[in-house]
């Protein structure tokens, strides 16, 4: 929200700049989902604490066993990532430690304890970034997961998601294995911890 030119935050407003004074340009309309990502995303990040940790892992057996099990099932079109082996490790910690699955009430009193475990997966579409959420996950298997995720990409990609595939929850996995790097911060994707 801006105030006489300023945000409510005290932080002055970008300037107005025309940058075709510095060579050619091209407008382009950003997409309904760029709009509400990002201003979902600025919110999040004034209004959440962000704390990140880091830490590696040998994943050589994994990674072999995922080999494998993709080798196995190739035949009935189920392709394992390591997306449903994180999900279920982050379910496992979830479920030891239940504060990663809780959200402040709006009044930041209580904290709601949830007894269910739903994980946002984010999935880059050519309109922008959306997160479907992938329901208890603590009840399904590999090939589920596989498979409920293969779904759940294509119905993004093809602009078929309705909000109520995007909410209820606990938590969020960005994972930007797809494009390299060695480590992130993604933005907390509110009301999740």
């Amino acid at each position: 929200a801006v105030s006489g030119g300023a945000s409510v935050l005290g932080v002055e407003p970008m300037p107005v700049i025309d940058f075709s004074q510095w060579g050619s340009v091209e407008i382009k309309l950003l997409t309904k989902i760029n709009k509400l990502t990002g201003k979902f995303l600025h919110r999040n990040w004034v209004n959440i604490p962000h704390v990140t940790q880091f830490e590696e892992a040998d994943i050589t057996d994994l990674e072999a066993f995922r080999v494998d099990a993709n080798n196995e099932y190739k035949d009935r079109g189920i392709k394992f990532t390591m997306l449903a082996f994180i999900m279920k490790a982050v379910v496992a910690a979830m479920q030891k430690y239940p504060r990663f699955s809780s959200s402040l009430d709006a009044t930041g009193e209580n904290l709601v304890m949830k007894n269910y475990f739903h994980v946002g997966i984010a999935v880059d579409t050519p309109d922008g970034l959306v997160v479907p959420v992938i329901r208890d996950v603590n009840k399904k298997g590999l090939v589920d997961l596989a498979l409920e995720m293969k779904e759940v990409s294509l119905k993004a990609r093809d602009k078929k998601l309705k909000p109520s595939d995007m909410q209820g929850g606990c938590i969020s996995i960005s994972s930007l294995g797809g494009i390299g790097g060695t480590k992130f911060t993604p933005i907390v994707n509110a009301p999740e911890v």
